[in-house]
């Protein structure tokens, strides 16, 4: 029991972390960045709110494997794990999909 409460915290916390990332660019005046140490000089963005509004709804929804992951391994561990591993690989995938269709959209050329 103590491993599912274990997974359960490790797979909420990251959950959480991503939930915030997307509470965070919702509030954020500025463009918010996806790559690690990527500034996104505001005069670039066509759209600063809806930019910030689509990354947003990008890191809420990614978020939502990890936590419907963390609640599979109370029932079965392997479930959280596989979770957590097609969050990392199909789900990161996803990521910089949506990051791309989303510069596609509001980022001047």
């Amino acid at each position: 029991m103590v491993g599912k409460i274990i997974m359960l915290a490790c797979m909420w916390v990251c959950a959480g972390l991503f939930l915030g990332f997307g509470l965070y660019a919702r509030r954020r005046e500025e463009p918010m960045w996806f790559w690690a140490g990527e500034k996104v000089p505001r005069e670039t963005v066509t759209d600063v709110p809806a930019y910030n509004r689509a990354h947003s709804r990008m890191f809420t929804l990614y978020s939502l494997p990890w936590w419907l992951g963390g609640l599979l391994g109370l029932a079965h561990p392997l479930a959280a794990a596989a979770a957590a591993l097609l969050a990392c690989t199909a789900g990161l995938a996803w990521l910089v999909w949506f990051h791309g269709n989303i510069e596609k959209r509001y980022r001047k050329l």
